[in-house]
């Protein structure tokens, strides 16, 4: 009659189970020993970690056709892990299509070209019976003001 323990169950799931099924299977002769949580302080070995792997991943250059199919599926899981973070970073508002803020600076560099260039006729008569520069500058600056705070009050551009 077989008898069941914990410490037996234990003892044939570390003997019989191993996820990722061999050591040279792991990318860049990872041993799968979790080694406990970085900290603040651990933040210039974490950035030699990253270049260590990084290299190791862009090795496509080797001969050996199970390495070059680790680093690959790897940097296709890199991939794959950068876009679902753009996508995330997308639905939660902190990403912008670009065709879209392309096309609102396009129309307000448009509405500001118009209003300068709507400026000069408007002005012309005030400043064209001028002789005083001082007066001339404040013509000049009271309707740049205008044309300035009425551009800054325009309403919000909504996709």
């Amino acid at each position: 009659m077989p008898t069941y323990s914990l410490e037996s169950d234990i003892a044939w799931r570390k003997s019989n189970v191993d996820p990722f099924r061999s050591k040279s299977g792991r990318i860049c002769g990872n041993t799968g020993v979790k080694r406990g949580t970085k900290t603040a302080t651990d933040t210039h070995a974490i950035d030699e970690l990253k270049n260590d792997v990084n290299d190791c991943q862009l090795d496509l250059e080797s001969t050996n056709a199970d390495e070059l199919y680790l680093n690959a599926r790897a940097l296709k899981e890199k991939a794959v892990a950068l876009q679902a973070a753009a996508e995330y970073s997308k639905f939660i508002g902190e990403l912008v299509a670009r065709d879209h803020v392309e096309k609102i600076v396009f129309e307000r560099a448009r509405q500001f070209r118009d209003g300068l260039l709507t400026c000069s006729p408007r002005i012309a008569p005030e400043i064209s019976g001028k002789d005083d520069v001082k007066q001339i500058e404040d013509i000049l600056y009271k309707e740049f003001r205008l044309l300035l705070d009425g551009f800054a009050k325009l309403p919000v551009i909504e996709g």
